[in-house]
Protein backbone atom coordinates (compact mmCIF):
# COMPACT_ATOMS: atom_id res chain seq x y z
CA UNK A 1 0.00 0.00 0.00
CA UNK A 2 1.76 3.36 -1.22
CA UNK A 3 1.30 6.40 0.12
CA UNK A 4 0.02 8.09 -2.64
CA UNK A 5 -2.87 5.50 -2.08
CA UNK A 6 -3.72 6.31 1.43
CA UNK A 7 -3.56 10.29 0.49
CA UNK A 8 -6.19 9.97 -2.22
CA UNK A 9 -8.33 7.47 -0.01
CA UNK A 10 -7.99 9.88 2.82
CA UNK A 11 -9.28 12.70 0.61
CA UNK A 12 -11.93 11.19 -0.92
CA UNK A 13 -13.63 10.18 2.02
CA UNK A 14 -13.25 13.83 3.65
CA UNK A 15 -15.03 15.13 0.25
CA UNK A 16 -17.69 12.63 0.69
CA UNK A 17 -17.78 13.63 4.41
CA UNK A 18 -18.17 17.23 3.84
CA UNK A 19 -20.46 16.51 0.39
CA UNK A 20 -23.17 14.49 2.61
CA UNK A 21 -23.24 17.64 5.36
CA UNK A 22 -23.88 19.78 2.83
CA UNK A 23 -26.38 18.23 1.67
CA UNK A 24 -28.02 17.85 4.58
CA UNK A 25 -27.82 21.42 5.13
CA UNK A 26 -29.35 22.28 1.74
CA UNK A 27 -31.78 19.90 2.40
CA UNK A 28 -33.32 21.54 5.25
CA UNK A 29 -32.35 20.89 9.19
CA UNK A 30 -34.56 20.55 11.83
CA UNK A 31 -33.04 22.55 14.44
CA UNK A 32 -30.46 25.21 15.22
CA UNK A 33 -28.73 22.91 17.37
CA UNK A 34 -28.23 20.30 14.28
CA UNK A 35 -27.18 23.10 12.06
CA UNK A 36 -24.48 23.70 14.62
CA UNK A 37 -23.69 20.22 14.96
CA UNK A 38 -23.22 20.00 11.19
CA UNK A 39 -21.09 23.25 11.10
CA UNK A 40 -18.89 22.07 13.52
CA UNK A 41 -17.94 18.44 12.02
CA UNK A 42 -17.85 20.03 8.77
CA UNK A 43 -15.11 22.53 10.30
CA UNK A 44 -13.53 19.85 11.80
CA UNK A 45 -13.39 17.87 8.49
CA UNK A 46 -11.64 21.28 6.47
CA UNK A 47 -9.48 21.46 9.68
CA UNK A 48 -8.62 17.35 9.28
CA UNK A 49 -7.95 17.92 5.47
CA UNK A 50 -5.68 21.15 6.01
CA UNK A 51 -3.29 19.51 8.68
CA UNK A 52 -2.59 15.93 6.56
CA UNK A 53 -1.77 18.64 3.96
CA UNK A 54 0.65 20.23 5.95
CA UNK A 55 1.89 16.94 7.39
CA UNK A 56 2.17 15.76 3.63
CA UNK A 57 4.23 18.79 2.51
CA UNK A 58 6.63 17.97 5.34
CA UNK A 59 7.20 14.70 4.82
CA UNK A 60 7.79 15.60 1.04
CA UNK A 61 10.27 18.64 2.22
CA UNK A 62 12.45 16.30 4.70
CA UNK A 63 13.01 13.31 1.32
CA UNK A 64 13.98 16.13 -0.76
CA UNK A 65 16.43 17.45 2.50
CA UNK A 66 17.59 14.01 3.19
CA UNK A 67 18.04 13.07 -0.57
CA UNK A 68 20.10 16.32 -1.52
CA UNK A 69 22.28 15.74 1.98
CA UNK A 70 23.45 12.26 0.37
Amino acid sequence: MSVIWIRDKYFKELKQRQEDITNTLLSGVKSFDQYQHLLGRYSSLVEAENLFRELLGKVIQDDEEQSNSS
